[in-house]
Order: C-alpha cells, then structure tokens, then sequence
C-alpha cells in the first residue's frame, strides 16, 4: 500500500513532509530485522496483482 497524505492547511502540509526527521540506532534496526519471519512476500509483477488492484481500489492509472 502507498498512502498519500493530504491536507489543504500549510502547517500540516510541512508536517507531513517532515518524516524523515530521525534516525535509527544500529540496535533497533537489528530489531526490525528479528521481526522478519520470511513468511510472506509480495511479487507487485504476479500475473493478476494489476487487476486485483485496480478493481479494488478507486485508481487512475494508463493502460499499458
């Protein structure tokens, strides 16, 4: 999924572009590694991932 944040009001436009204000330390990124269980994946080139997709969800995209 990709979420795109909106807002009309300045303050929270700046906001949301502000997220990468902080970094991760070495531990808790070994962390976030542990949690990877290897139990999933996602192929997004799948054959069918693109109509799922696109009848799930109210997109615009070109026909290619």
């Amino acid at each position: 999924m990709i979420v795109f944040p909106r807002s009309t009001k300045p303050e929270r436009i700046k906001s949301n572009m502000e997220i990468f204000d902080f970094t991760l330390t070495d531990e808790e990124m070994d962390a976030i590694r542990r949690l990877d269980r290897g139990a999933g994946s996602h192929n997004p080139d799948r054959p069918g991932v693109r109509e799922m997709l696109l009848s799930a969800f109210d997109v615009h995209a070109d026909e290619r």
